[in-house]
């Protein structure tokens, strides 16, 4: 409820955006052989364009996803405007630690209900930034190496592997002639930075879903699911039908430390990634990208599994982060007595009556919580004075009548 009451809040004092903050275009698309690559459902590269569609954590929703194929399979895709390296926030903050965008795709959990097995199906993440301001994706590409080439030795060499349209070739796959993607005829290759080791195929054991143990697979897209809109707390049940996509799929989820059910609650779930974890592959020397203005993905792993076919990423869609823009000039969202003030007058800082505790926590409060119970209707206390600065725990437990705490001492602080 609290997370609900937050987000809705939130929403109606962020800035405009004038541009989108998801993908708006296709700059290429090469997938490569699979089961779904004819299948006019999964082989649209226009659905990894805009919101995703969420179906939670077991279900995944698959009517807005592009299939990448098998091995190397790829798409790019470009912005509005660039996807900027944004710093760390404060350890209890919004992103503490600095993520700059979303991929969503449609993994879900498998085997547990802690979110450590995981229907993945891995997928590479590089980006670039268009330094010749051309438009066009021909500039260097920088590998998100995850948590399972980090530590690789460089120069990191692209796997590449060939296919061939005779199906009857027992030399280069695909055997069956409904892999072949529209358009592919003769021998042809694709290429990525394989991710190495086993137990890659699904489920894969993500770990790190008790909250406490960091996650073992981690910078790799496709790997968590995406979250119905507006649930908040990943039951399956909008909390918020009122809230946008814009708001909701834009907070990114701690993917070095799932939360206890391995998401991190009040987002929308997907993969988010820092910028800041961009190497070049021939170095393994950070690339200290300002900003990028592409992503690519791609299938990283070279497998079957049996009846599910290959391991083949899809894509739903890929949204930059969007840091909420907070109003920080004190205004009064509750009179002396506790009672939530109304638009507009709670607009203004009159510098005697802000809103208070209990216009947000009681039982007839902000955030409507009745497990405070009626007891604590009538017992205010102050949290801020009338600047919105934040006070002691042992200051705050008496109402003087005059500085209760404001806007601002939630949502800047507390919240912060």
């Amino acid at each position: 409820m609290v997370c609900a009451a937050f987000l809705s809040a939130m929403a109606l004092c962020s800035a405009s955006h004038a541009d989108s903050p998801f993908a708006t275009r296709v700059v290429s698309f090469d997938p490569a052989p699979g089961q779904f690559v004819r299948n006019p459902a999964y082989n649209d590269p226009l659905k990894a364009l805009g919101a995703p569609i969420g179906g939670g954590l077991f279900a995944p929703a698959n009517d807005k996803v592009v299939s990448l194929g098998g091995f190397g399979g790829s798409i790019t895709l470009g912005f509005d405007s660039p996807i900027v390296n944004l710093p760390p926030t404060t350890p209890d903050g919004f992103n503490p630690i600095g993520l700059d965008f979303i991929v969503f795709g449609n993994a879900f959990y498998a085997g547990s209900a802690d979110g450590q097995w995981r229907f993945a199906e891995l997928v590479v993440v590089e980006v670039s930034r268009d330094v010749n301001a051309n438009g066009l994706a021909d500039d260097p590409w920088y590998l998100i190496p995850g948590s399972r080439l980090q530590n690789a030795s460089f120069p990191l060499q692209r796997v590449v592997k060939a296919w061939d349209d005779n199906t009857a070739d027992t030399s280069r796959p695909p055997a069956n002639p409904a892999w072949i993607p529209v358009g592919r005829s003769g021998v042809w290759t694709s290429s990525t930075f394989a991710i190495p080791g086993t137990g890659l195929v699904p489920p894969v054991f993500v770990g790190g879903g008790d909250g406490l143990t960091p996650a073992s697979i981690w910078g790799y897209a496709d790997c968590s699911p995406t979250l119905l809109l507006g649930d908040l707390d990943a039951d399956g049940v909008s909390d918020d039908p009122s809230i946008t996509p814009e708001m909701f799929y834009t907070r990114p989820g701690n993917p070095l430390v799932p939360g206890v059910d391995g998401f991190t609650p009040g987002t929308g779930g997907g993969d988010a990634f820092d910028i800041s974890w961009a190497i070049d592959p021939t170095t393994g020397l950070s690339a200290n990208l300002p900003s990028i203005d592409f992503v690519r993905l791609s299938t990283g792993v070279d497998a079957t599994g049996g009846l599910l076919g290959e391991v083949s990423g899809e894509i739903g869609g890929v949204a930059r982060v969007v840091l909420p823009v907070i109003n920080t000039t004190p205004c009064d969202i509750a009179d002396d007595a506790g009672t939530p003030l109304r638009q507009p007058n709670a607009g203004t800082n009159n510098g005697v009556n802000e809103g208070d505790y209990n216009a947000f926590f009681a039982s007839e409060g902000f955030f409507f919580l009745a497990s405070i119970g009626p007891a604590a209707v009538g017992s205010y206390c102050d949290i801020a004075d009338d600047a919105g600065d934040p006070l002691p725990s042992t200051s705050g437990a008496a109402n003087n009548g005059v500085n209760e705490g404001d806007y601002n001492a939630f949502f800047n602080c507390l919240f912060r």
